[in-house]
């Protein structure tokens, strides 16, 4: 009877057993939103199961109480409850730890775990997150030892890359590899197309580019098709944002002018409360759009793989007359023609324009507050001593238009299994054409007289450019293991060459003032007396910065055993034509170890360390960025001279200066000792290095004695210094999951510190090297041993002198007054002279530091990037030079007017001793700014799928939203490519803020 039961609940269960069975349908796709063939879909517990279709697709029964679990081998697997759903699409990302990871190095590739160098890496769509037309400018505040500043916010403008501080007086510049192709510019490059990035610092990783490698390499992979992926994957990226003012400086208003120059010229102002109040900043910056949009393709069979993309930047300046606009055409194809013959290319075409405006920045911070942009018939009204800057805008017609072409196409054989043999032809070719026209005008006075606000002649200046640089580069590898030992090779022989020409014209008197016409005719040309269109100067010149062939040798041996230690010795031999046949070829060596000691026995006792590494590294680093023509002696032309029985006018040209056939390479001793540390499986994971950088013989322009003819000014190039640099860079990750919350966040710094260790010498003096002319003409920072390049240069202040007496107690200028600046007499001769100017600051940064943080909860995304330096000094360059009556910052308004009132801000004045060079004008350059900040939502994919989407992304962006900082200009990121003028605002255009909002689509 008991069986019998059994049998019947049995029976009668079963049926409802088979009711809550389900058909479950779904799609299995990567991390690219490629489908996954051949995955396992199992019920979690049993041996029923299926697996996905070549389009990703399948199907299962089971009920909501099962849980389905997804694995494929080299894929993350995932367990997924049913529930009550009946369609369950999963995406399932590749299986590859931190270590297993292949970092891109000089001519090939390594994991991460054997890497002896000290390398950064950063995805692609990191630096994609902050817009803008260089891809550089996403990498500030994510590399450490990496400083990038940007020179001015102006559309289309180039920052400047410090990789572990300044090495030499020349470029410091690091250079670029583009899918192995050498530049030293990227601004033709799209963010979006960037698959990743690696930054190679030290000796063992830049080595392998020889004298390319001083300064730093920064390896940048473009994004590529991927193998048996089917179907093509469309991507759409857009953004539109709005641009506008961070702040304003804060300058005097109309009133408070008049009151200032009442009391420099009395009787200036009768009347303060009549005087006009224009803000000038108000007049000249105003909102203004961006907009990028990226389309791309990719896919590929066993056979072939392929990239496409179409992406287009846009950018309004905040200021009037200046915006950038490109095109980016990627094309990245692969071609297995055979088992072991594969054939490529990575082309990029980036056609661009750019109207670039004056510099009006100056002319509004100068303006007087007191004057009237018009007139009442709407006229331009005289803005004396800096020009109407309205003027100025509106006469402007500077226009620059080009195309770039970079790529290469090379063909890779795999020999007997170990060896792959490359042979790749890149080119880097740039076409451009610049025109520039002023119309004739005048901004006349109120009494209808000219001032001095004019161009009494409509004139033109054009040119054409073109550069041209190919790159042959053959490579052989080896790769193989026995058992435990493992061997990475390669050698290989390159042949560079780069050459320029442009070609110049400039008119006056143009016909009209329309587009049309701004041409200058061949008659012109010929007839001078042309009064329609006259030919000032005709010239066909080439860059000597571009004019040069190099030939290059190169080996590099990577031996890993047992996964342990490791060892790396790299050599490169470059021969450039900058320099003498007997100078002509240098040897660059490097040797780095490392150490895996996880694997080790000893650390099982320690299970919260899964990753404990010490590396260490030592080379040589060439460099030879001098003009090709610093070796032989030069003619200067575009003189004139007065010969002959009529004595007339006759162009000639004359010797200018001595060249120096004894040139040779700079070299860059460098070693570097790191530590990685995981823990907690690599959550938690650690990176620090130490650095020391010796740069010597470096190649700097000297003064000559006069017997030598070089004539006032000349100066001849010599090995004649030496540069230290140290420092430490650190980087902390933390990753992981807590719940529905998923967290990566970083925290990383870099400290530097940049000594001149000699200049000149060769007579056993130093020298020193100056830099840094403002328009007084007077130089602000002063190079020389001991201190840091391009330190500031001036007088120490110690008070104002608060009356006669105390003027008279102290050492001082001749021209000193109660109620000006005390200087501090340096040397104690009881004199206050030029021998009394000291160092008073660097703007050399001794902490940089970035902070990212990027959290996922649900279908939110949320990304924030911070980024700052501390220890740096900057000179407000804009505000010293005063000859006329120019606006003054606030801080005047607490000048000295009796003893006793002030001890920091001296008597006002329009000019004179108290705008000397001194640390007056020296200014704390520490910031720190958010970067970025974007919020995303990815809709659920069971919306997108009715539109037949793979996924859709909205988000909103504030980009460079506000920034702390004591300085007073518009901007702490003052930078230059002069190593020798770093950190004095001249007037910088502004770096805008932006509020953004964007779409991603994948389907």
């Amino acid at each position: 009877m008991k069986n019998l039961l059994l049998f019947l609940l049995l029976l009668c269960a079963f049926p409802f057993s088979i009711l809550a069975q389900n058909k479950i349908t779904g799609k299995i796709t990567d991390t690219d939103h490629n489908p996954l063939p051949g995955v396992n879909i199992v019920i979690k517990g049993t041996t029923e199961g299926t697996i996905s279709d070549m389009d990703g697709n399948y199907s299962i029964n089971a009920s909501e109480n099962d849980s389905l679990l997804y694995s494929m081998v080299g894929m993350k697997s995932q367990s997924i409850a049913v529930g009550n759903r009946n369609v369950i699409d999963v995406t399932l990302a590749e299986e590859v730890t931190a270590l297993d990871q292949i970092v891109v190095i000089g001519y090939g590739t390594v994991k991460k775990s054997d890497l002896t160098g000290a390398v950064s890496t950063v995805k692609g769509d990191d630096i994609a997150n902050y817009t803008s037309s260089s891809p550089q400018q996403g990498l500030q505040g994510k590399v450490s030892g990496v400083q990038i500043t940007s020179t001015s916010g102006a559309p289309g403008a180039v920052p400047v890359v410090r990789v572990r501080g300044v090495g030499t007086f020349n470029n410091s510049s690091p250079i670029y590899v583009v899918d192995g192709v050498i530049l030293d510019d990227i601004s033709f490059l799209n963010s979006a197309d960037v698959e990743n990035v690696q930054v190679l610092k030290d000796a063992s990783a830049t080595a392998i580019y020889g004298s390319r490698g001083a300064n730093g390499v920064i390896l940048i992979t473009t994004k590529k098709g991927k193998i048996g992926s089917g179907k093509a994957t469309f991507t759409y990226n857009g953004e539109y944002s709005i641009q506008h003012l961070q702040k304003k400086i804060d300058l005097l208003s109309g009133p408070e002018f008049a009151t200032i120059s009442n009391e420099i010229i009395p009787g200036s102002y009768n009347n303060i409360d009549l005087v006009p109040n224009t803000d000038w900043q108000s007049l000249i910056f105003h909102n203004a759009p961006m907009q990028s949009h990226q389309l791309s393709a990719s896919g590929g069979t066993e056979r072939m793989q392929y990239y496409l993309s179409l992406g287009y930047f846009g950018k309004d300046g905040i200021i009037d007359r200046s915006n950038y606009q490109r095109i980016s055409i990627k094309i990245n194809n692969t071609y297995k023609l055979l088992e072991n013959l594969t054939l490529g290319n990575n082309i990029s075409i980036s056609p661009f324009k750019e109207q670039i405006a004056p510099d009006v920045t100056y002319s509004a911070y100068r303006a007087q507050p007191v004057l009237v942009p018009y007139y009442p018939d709407g006229s331009f009204a005289v803005v004396f001593n800096v020009g109407n800057p309205l003027a100025d805008l509106k006469y402007s017609n500077n226009f620059n238009k080009g195309i770039r072409g970079v790529g290469d196409v090379y063909a890779e054989a795999t020999l007997f299994k170990a060896f792959t043999l490359k042979t790749s032809y890149g080119i880097d070719a740039l076409y451009k054409k610049s025109v520039n026209f002023t119309p004739a005008f005048t901004v006349y006075n109120p009494d209808g007289s000219a001032s001095q606000q004019q161009n009494v002649l409509s004139d033109l200046y054009k040119s054409d450019e073109d550069n041209m640089t190919w790159l042959w580069e053959n490579t052989l590898t080896f790769y193989k293991t026995y058992g435990k030992h493992e061997i990475n090779a390669v050698g290989g022989f390159t042949m560079q060459n780069t050459t320029s020409e442009k070609l110049e014209l400039t008119g006056e008197n143009i016909l009209r003032d329309s587009k049309d016409f701004w041409y200058i005719s061949p008659s012109s040309i010929l007839d001078a007396s042309n009064n329609v269109n006259q030919v000032a100067t005709i010239s066909n010149t080439v860059d000597p910065n571009l004019y040069y062939s190099m030939i290059s040798f190169l080996f590099r041996a990577n031996y890993t055993y047992s996964g342990k230690y490791i060892l790396t010795a790299t050599f490169r031999r470059d021969g450039s034509s900058k320099f003498s046949q007997q100078n002509r070829y240098s040897n660059f060596p490097s040797f780095a170890a490392g150490w895996n000691m996880e694997k080790e026995k000893f650390m099982q006792y320690v299970p919260m360390i899964s990753h404990l590494k010490i590396r260490g590294s030592w080379g040589i680093i060439g460099n030879d960025k001098i003009p090709y023509n610093n070796r032989y002696a030069r003619v200067e032309s575009g003189l004139v001279t007065i010969f002959g029985a009529s004595e007339a006018a006759n162009a000639a040209a004359s010797y200018g200066v001595n060249g120096n056939p004894d040139l040779k390479w700079e070299s860059t001793k460098q070693a570097d000792m790191g530590l990685e540390v995981g823990m907690f499986n690599n959550k938690l994971f650690g990176e620090f290095d130490y650095y020391h950088r010796v740069t010597d013989n470096i190649l700097i322009e000297l003064s000559t004695p006069g017997y030598l003819g070089n004539g006032q000014g000349q100066k001849v190039r010599f090995n004649a210094g030496s540069v230290l640099n140290t420092g430490l860079d650190a980087k902390i990750t933390w990753q992981g999951q807590t719940g529905k919350l998923g967290y990566n966040i970083s925290v990383l710094g870099s400290t530097v510190h940049n000594e001149v260790l000699k200049v000149g010498g060769n007579s056993g003096v130093d020298s020193v090297l100056v830099g840094g002319y403002l328009g007084n003409g007077l130089p602000v920072t002063q190079s020389s041993v001991g201190k840091p390049i391009g330190a500031f240069y001036g007088y120490k202040t110690d008070g104002v002198f608060q009356d006669q007496s105390e003027l008279n107690a102290y050492p001082h200028d001749p021209l000193a007054q109660p109620g000006d600046l005390r200087f501090v007499d340096v040397n104690n001769d009881g004199k206050i002279n030029g021998n009394d100017r000291t160092f008073i600051g660097s703007p050399i940064p001794k902490f940089i530091f970035g902070i990212n943080v990027d959290l996922i909860y649900g279908a939110f995304d949320l990304t924030l990037g911070v980024q700052g330096q501390t220890g740096n000094k900057l000179f407000n360059g804009k505000e010293l030079v005063r000859p006329d009556p120019y606006n003054f910052e606030h801080h005047v308004i607490n000048r000295w007017t009796g003893p006793g009132t002030s001890n920091t801000e001296p008597r006002p004045s329009f000019g004179g001793y108290n705008y000397s060079p001194s640390d007056r004008f020296i200014q704390d350059g520490s910031f720190l700014r958010l970067r970025n900040l974007i919020l995303g939502y990815t809709i659920p994919e069971r919306f997108v799928s009715k539109i037949k989407t793979q996924k859709l992304r909205i988000y909103i962006k504030g980009s460079d939203l506000f920034t702390l900082t004591k300085f007073t200009g518009y901007t702490p990121e003052i930078g230059s490519t002069d190593v020798l003028s770093n950190g004095i605002d001249n007037g910088t255009y502004p770096i805008p803020a932006a509020y953004s909002a964007g779409i991603n689509l994948t389907f």
